[in-house]
Formats: C-alpha cells, sequence, structure tokens
C-alpha cells in the first residue's frame, strides 16, 4: 500500500527554488519513513487552480519538452510507479474537508445531497457545490464530511488521467483515526496541525494556531445544566486524555498540557502506522458516488471478461445455426435430387423444371376433368409403394390418358408373384387394376399394369 499526499502551501511558498501559485499543490509520497516530492506536470497543477483562465494561470516551472517538470533537486521522484498489485490512498489537504457530527437516519446516509442539507447552517458553502459523506458513530450518530464537488472532479479526473491504482482519498486528519486507542489526538504535521476527537470528527488548522483551537476543544464548557468537560462529549475512554504526535516543540508540548492529559507518541510516525493498518476499504474515503474510482486491471476494465462470455456465447450459437442450416440445406439437396429422379421416371419425356410442384399442377390442370382422377391413382399408387417391398420394385414408365381417365405403369419386381401382388393391392381400392402384359426378365420381372 503505498500512501500519497497533497499539500496546498501558502501562496508564495518555495518549493526548492521554485515559487508555487496561489491554488497549487504538491505531489508527496510516503517513501523510506520520509514524504518526498513528486514531479508533477502543468495539467495536474492547473487542475486544482480555482477560477484559472482558459490558458491557466502561468505557472513559474521549468518543463522539459513532453511537459513534465525537470527538477534537479534531490529527494524529488521524477514519476510515479506502480506494480499490478500495488494500491495507493491519497492524503487530502484537511483544510479542504469540514468535519462535522449531525443525527443522520438510515436512510438518507448514502444520500449526499440529503445529508449535506441537515447540516447547512454549519456550512460557509452552498451545499449544491459539496459532496458529503456520512459515516455511522453510534446509533443516528454520524460522521459528516462535506468537500468542494471541484476539487474532487479535478482529483478524480487526474487520477484517471494518470492510470493511478487509488482506492480512496481522506483528509489529513483521518489518519489519527487509525493510530491508536479511541481518544483524541493531535499531530504536528510541518507548518501545519492535525486534530482528531474521539467523537469522529477532525479538522486541520495552521500550526501557530494549534493552542488556541486545542484550548476550545478541550476546556470544560459551561451548559444551561452545569459545568460540562468537552472531551466528555467526545465519548472517550479518558476525556482529558490527549495524543500528541509529530514533531512538537516544548512550548507546543506546555500548551497541551495546561489543557489534557498528555501520551506523547513518538514510537512510529502516523503515517506508518496507518500505512500498515489500512486494508481493501478506506474509513473516511471521499471518494463515492459520482466521484469513485473504477480500478483497471492488467486484463482491462471490469466489463471485459463478462463481454468475452457474451461475445463467446454469440460465436457458439452463430456457429450451430451455421452448421444447422448446412445440414438442412444437404438434406434439402437430397430430397431436391430424388424428386427430380422419380420425376424423370413418371414423365421421361420431360425435363424437371425448377420448380417441380408448379410443374406437375400444371400437368394437372391441363388434363380435361382427368386431374382429379390422376391425383387419386397416384395416391393409390404411393399407398401400395410403401407397404410392398419397394426395394424389389421399380417404376419403369408412367402414362396418363386424360381422356379415358386410366393410368399405364410399367413396372419392374423381383417375380411374377410380387407383380400379381402389386395389381390386387392398387385393384383394391375405388380404381380398377389389370395386368396388360408381362415379360420374363434375366433379374427379375417386367410387366404393363392399366389403373382406371
Amino acid at each position: 500500500m503505498k500512501l500519497l499526499r497533497l499539500r496546498e502551501p501558502v501562496a508564495g511558498s518555495h518549493s526548492g527554488d521554485q515559487v508555487q501559485a496561489a491554488g497549487s499543490v504538491l505531489l508527496q509520497c510516503w517513501r523510506e519513513g520520509a514524504w518526498q516530492a513528486v514531479a508533477t506536470d502543468t495539467a495536474f497543477q492547473r487542475a486544482f487552480i480555482a477560477n484559472a483562465s482558459e490558458a491557466g494561470y502561468a505557472i513559474p516551472e521549468a518543463e522539459s519538452a513532453n511537459g513534465e517538470i525537470a527538477t534537479e533537486a534531490e529527494g524529488v521522484i521524477s514519476a510515479l510507479a506502480f506494480e499490478p498489485e500495488d494500491r495507493a490512498v491519497i492524503l487530502v489537504p484537511g483544510s479542504w474537508v469540514w468535519n462535522g457530527l449531525e443525527n443522520v437516519p438510515r436512510a438518507a446516509r448514502r444520500q449526499s445531497t440529503a445529508v449535506g442539507y441537515m447540516v447547512e447552517e454549519q456550512l460557509a458553502e452552498d451545499v449544491e457545490d459539496l459532496h458529503f459523506v456520512c459515516e455511522p458513530v453510534a446509533g443516528d450518530l454520524c460522521s459528516v464530511m462535506a468537500v468542494s464537488s471541484n476539487k474532487l472532479a479535478a482529483l478524480k479526473g487526474q487520477i484517471e488521467r494518470l492510470g493511478w491504482p487509488v482506492i480512496g482519498a481522506i483528509p489529513e486528519y483521518r489518519v489519527l483515526a487509525n493510530t491508536g486507542a479511541n481518544s483524541s489526538a493531535v499531530w504536528f504535521d510541518d507548518d501545519r496541525a492535525h486534530f482528531w476527537m474521539a467523537t469522529g470528527k477532525g479538522l486541520s488548522v495552521a500550526r501557530p494556531l494549534a493552542g488556541v483551537i486545542a484550548e476550545s476543544l478541550m476546556i470544560p464548557v459551561d451548559t444551561e445544566e452545569g459545568a460540562e468537560v468537552a472531551g466528555a462529549q467526545v465519548g472517550a475512554e479518558d476525556p482529558s486524555a490527549l495524543r500528541v504526535l509529530g514533531d512538537v516543540t516544548e512550548l507546543e508540548l506546555a500548551t497541551f498540557e495546561q489543557l489534557a492529559t498528555v501520551e506523547r507518541i513518538s514510537d512510529a510516525p502516523p503515517e506508518a502506522s496507518f500505512s500498515a493498518s489500512v486494508g481493501a476499504s478506506v474509513p473516511g474515503n471521499l471518494l463515492t458516488g459520482d466521484f469513485q474510482i473504477t480500478l483497471a486491471s492488467d486484463g482491462g476494465p471490469w466489463w471485459k471478461k463478462p463481454a468475452i462470455a457474451v461475445a463467446a456465447c454469440f460465436a457458439l450459437q452463430l456457429a450451430f445455426f451455421v452448421g444447422a442450416g448446412v445440414y438442412y440445406k444437404i438434406q434439402a439437396d437430397r430430397a431436391d435430387d430424388a424428386a427430380r429422379t422419380l420425376f424423370s421416371e413418371i414423365f421421361p419425356g420431360d425435363s424437371p423444371g425448377a420448380d417441380l410442384r408448379r410443374q406437375i399442377m400444371g400437368y394437372l390442370n391441363q388434363s380435361s376433368g382427368g386431374g382429379g382422377e390422376f391425383a387419386g391413382q397416384l395416391q393409390q399408387l404411393s399407398k401400395v409403394w410403401a407397404t410392398g417391398n419397394s426395394g424389389d420394385l421399380k417404376l419403369q414408365s408412367l402414362r396418363f390418358d386424360g381422356n379415358r381417365g386410366e393410368l399405364v405403369l410399367q413396372l419392374r419386381a423381383a417375380n411374377l408373384g410380387q407383380l400379381d401382388s402389386v395389381v390386387g393391392k392398387l385393384g383394391s381400392g375405388q380404381f380398377k387394376a389389370e395386368l396388360l402384359a408381362a415379360n420374363e426378365l434375366d433379374d427379375g420381372v417386367s410387366g404393363r399394369i392399366r389403373l382406371r
């Protein structure tokens, strides 16, 4: 887990030899137990400058030909590099995020605008311009954070543009929530002081104001019902306990010792403790709702595998339909060949056309009054053909006389008995069948049958 941080320096302050523009931000990375500056391009800097013109502020930084900041300062990381399994958390300036406590019903906690109107009176900005994150503390009591939507949009845009595997962004003071027991804490961080109260709220102030802020937070407050210790309101195990982290001076330490029971924490920096404790989900994550980031993996976006599965199913279904079509096409060609062969046997003097059905219907229509008889005689012949041993029978010729209404067949059978059987079956219906002639062949018997 890598820890990144955005710092918002005071206008006119310096970073090495460079003068920082108003509203610009510095990017730092926690590495080897210390914060190290990371070089950023102009697009990254301009993204966080409010009220910038279309061309943006002229940031006085030397740039290389490819737009990256050219820096020669020692300890400055030229570019961030992430392994495929790496994840990162970004600390945003605590001054960007307002944090307070409010009773929020469970049904409204995921509705950013609804939460905003519940704390509207405590805010200096318009609710419509802010993004709200609500986290339960105890019962309906929730820790509500509010941050500018424009700043979150800029942060999300840069994360996606640079392809960083960021899983969350939290205010700096939120680091203190995971650095010890359920007690209040203050962290002295260069020119900033970060406070975290055990109730689940925090704030960041300029370091010279730390004593004044601590006095307003820790001293007893008189209420209508009597004296009440402010620390007791936060639900701490010891209301008067205060953990002090960071590089604190003797004067600052003496100020806090007058207000609370101070526990000096100097064994490990809070950044290291936070990095070791954070997991897949980041408490206090501001990148939620419309600003949630979907990590891109080596396999592509999340929808790539489902799309491949759908495409594979479509390809298999298409192959099945193509195979079925080819199979039925072959079967249809075979049936058509068989029909044309039978047509040539029935009408030896005619060649089969493209539409056999229409051709046969034409023959039927040409027969004056005999079309119905011809159809019935063919139906009777088909029944006999189906009940007999068709392998030994072969239709040699067929002639129909429409005027007389008689059908003359030339059949070849295995023997004379089979030929007599066919004649008997043809004559068992409404038509009369008679054997006109029979000739013995080398491989069977050929006979002419008249059906009328």
